[in-house]
């Protein structure tokens, strides 16, 4: 990845880390799109479809939990304060999340808002909902910045 730039608005952003996510990775796979991406929160949707059922047809736990921690990544990305190389970005050492809802049809919607922006541990909250706005999940979660 490329050095983030800092002098995009919150869309702008957003467009030049959706044609970031490679071929093949997990954001991909389960069509994760960035809608806004700024120092104050992040905005990542991904549709509900075949491919992230549970046995049963409503969404697995590791499907929300997953498009959590890729917009608390990528919340901890727009946040960080500093210039980051291609080998330091966030990733997460520490992941806690509440079930509380959950769907079998429409859009998850993950917000994410980085409340510790350390520089080398950083700590973010995101809510999942449901395209209604229903709570589906709250995660919060740790990212390790290696230091220089």
């Amino acid at each position: 990845m490329d050095k983030l730039p800092k002098d995009l608005s919150p869309q702008e952003l957003a467009v030049w880390l959706n044609e970031r996510i490679d071929d093949g990775t997990l954001m991909d796979n389960l069509k994760m799109r960035i809608r806004e991406a700024g120092p104050e929160r992040v905005i990542v949707e991904a549709p509900v479809s075949d491919g992230v059922y549970a046995l049963l047809p409503f969404v697995h736990a590791g499907v929300m939990v997953s498009l959590a921690d890729s917009a608390a990544t990528w919340a901890t990305l727009a946040a960080y304060r500093g210039e980051l190389d291609e080998d330091e970005i966030p990733v997460a050492v520490s992941v806690s999340s509440q079930i509380v809802g959950n769907t079998q049809e429409g859009t998850l919607v993950a917000e994410s808002t980085v409340t510790h922006p350390g520089r080398t541990l950083m700590v973010a909250s995101t809510r999942v909902t449901d395209d209604n706005g229903r709570l589906l999940a709250l995660v919060n979660s740790t990212h390790f910045v290696r230091p220089r």
